[in-house]
């Protein structure tokens, strides 16, 4: 009797592990602004490498106000100084306050590295957010992918 559940919740739990394969999942990070200074700014770094996925082609980011208040939270994404062909910096407002959807896209197609990621509000008071970072290749596969927090206001 004990052998058959033992058995049934192993067969169970690689079914759960099969389905999981292949899935890859958000960098999130979540802050809030608790100085309330309305020129606060909250900065991390985020760094692309190649995870075995494949070598880093961009950095794309969105945010979500998670805060019901007068503020809205903004994101830029920002590497390296040679941006005659490519676009080294981006910038997004989340428009909505304290809804399930995230700003659009941000996109940095800078190769592997280490981006800068800024995240603002526009106005007075405390703000909290999220933010998804996903470091892609040039086919759209997430690949490495690391943050670290620098600066909290």
């Amino acid at each position: 009797m004990k052998f058959s559940n033992l058995k049934g919740m192993l067969v169970l739990l690689f079914v759960l592990m099969a389905l999981n394969v292949g899935t890859a999942s958000a960098h999130n990070q979540a802050g809030s602004f608790t100085t309330g200074l309305a020129a606060a700014v909250d900065y991390y770094q985020a760094t692309c490498f190649d995870d075995g996925s494949g070598a880093p082609s961009y950095l794309e980011a969105q945010v979500k106000d998670m805060t019901a208040s007068s503020a809205k939270v903004s994101v830029l994404v920002h590497k390296g100084t040679s941006c005659a062909t490519k676009k080294c910096a981006q910038f997004r407002v989340d428009s909505g306050d304290r809804n399930t959807t995230y700003s659009p896209l941000v996109k940095v197609p800078q190769g592997s590295g280490v981006y800068s990621v800024f995240v603002m509000h526009t106005a007075a008071g405390t703000d909290s957010y999220d933010v998804a970072l996903h470091c892609k290749t040039s086919s759209g596969i997430h690949t490495g992918t690391s943050v670290v927090s620098r600066q909290q206001q």
